[in-house]
């Protein structure tokens, strides 16, 4: 029973890190409940789904002006990058 916890516990964090990258909270909570020791990896180097269309690096969903390369990404563009 305590292992069966402790594993719930812990697969909140890939489903964390997946939600932050634009995934399923949900998917990857299950995920992560199942194979812990396999979905935590799978999570820190999957890409992010919100990415730069010149640059290709990873921005903060709402983001207008890239981080890195300082062009302007509108809405639309945002909209596509969630599309994929």
């Amino acid at each position: 029973m305590g292992a069966l916890l402790y594993a719930m516990i812990l697969g909140i964090i890939p489903g964390m890190i997946a939600r932050k990258k634009g995934r399923s909270f949900l998917g990857w909570y299950i995920y992560g409940v199942l194979l812990f020791i396999i979905a935590l990896p799978h999570s820190l180097i999957m890409k992010s789904r919100y990415q730069c269309p010149y640059c290709m690096s990873n921005i903060d969903p709402k983001a207008v002006v890239c981080p890195k390369c300082a062009r302007d990404i509108g809405q639309e563009d945002n909209l596509l990058n969630e599309a994929e």
